[in-house]
């Protein structure tokens, strides 16, 4: 029996998909049914400590957001550097105390609903990153959350956005998935579009977006710790100065 249901709700995003190894039910292109998880009992990942160095050396930033925070392991990890760093997430079992990485503080995460306005003031942080978040969200929602996005940002914005090369794919609230997309589907993914779909969508007269910035980010990591990244989109967003 399958696990995808007809909108991905928060009720989606529990231990199942998270930790354990049976993972999420989904319908292969064969009809078999298989198991997807990211399998991970502490939600440990040894490259976010890099990652947040980088991040540290190119922007500098004071404080820092964490849009779409999963169980806050990227927040801990950017505290070690001094950012003074806090987030958010849909799921109310990656924020909870089973859930939450064990060197993530509770008062660093929070549950929200990224698709209800933010529990922040504008140009609160100098950095918003959102990793692996913008192809969670419908594409009816996009507006409000992209607008969210920049309000609460004053500096500076990365996201790692999962996009393809080929045509992708928009899923509907409400709307059964094709089996043949249930494999893609089954990770809650419900826009996977190319990268310039995304830099339409993203593009706001007051920000610019920055590649020396992602080519700097990129000599600094190793590519074995990013390697997925690469292969789908980095954006960084500057703003313009008045």
């Amino acid at each position: 029996m399958s696990d995808i249901p007809k909108e991905f709700g928060e009720e989606y995003y529990d231990q199942n998909y998270f930790r354990t190894s049976e993972g999420k039910k989904y319908r292969g292109a064969d009809g078999t049914i298989q198991g997807w998880s990211y399998k991970n009992p502490d939600g440990e990942f040894l490259g976010a400590g890099p990652i947040a160095e980088a991040w540290k050396e190119i922007f500098e930033p004071r404080n820092l957001l964490d849009v779409g925070a999963g169980r806050g392991t990227f927040i801990a990890y950017a505290r070690d550097t001094g950012i003074e760093a806090e987030g958010f997430d849909y799921s109310e079992w990656a924020v909870s105390d089973e859930g939450r990485y064990p060197r993530c503080r509770p008062e660093w995460l929070r549950v929200h609903d990224a698709t209800e306005p933010w529990p922040y003031d504008d140009n609160s942080f100098d950095l918003v990153v959102a990793l692996d978040f913008f192809e969670h969200i419908y594409e009816d929602d996009l507006g409000f959350v992209i607008g969210e996005l920049y309000r609460v940002a004053s500096k500076y914005i990365f996201l790692q956005i999962a996009t393809t090369k080929g045509e992708g794919y928009i899923l509907k609230k409400g709307v059964e998935v094709p089996i043949v997309l249930e494999g893609n589907a089954v990770a809650g993914h419900v826009t996977v579009m190319p990268e310039d779909w995304w830099i339409e969508r993203l593009y706001d007269d007051d920000w610019i977006s920055n590649r020396g910035m992602v080519n700097h980010f990129c000599a600094l990591v190793d590519p074995d710790i990013i390697r997925n990244w690469i292969l789908n989109s980095i954006i960084v967003y500057e703003r313009i100065d008045d």
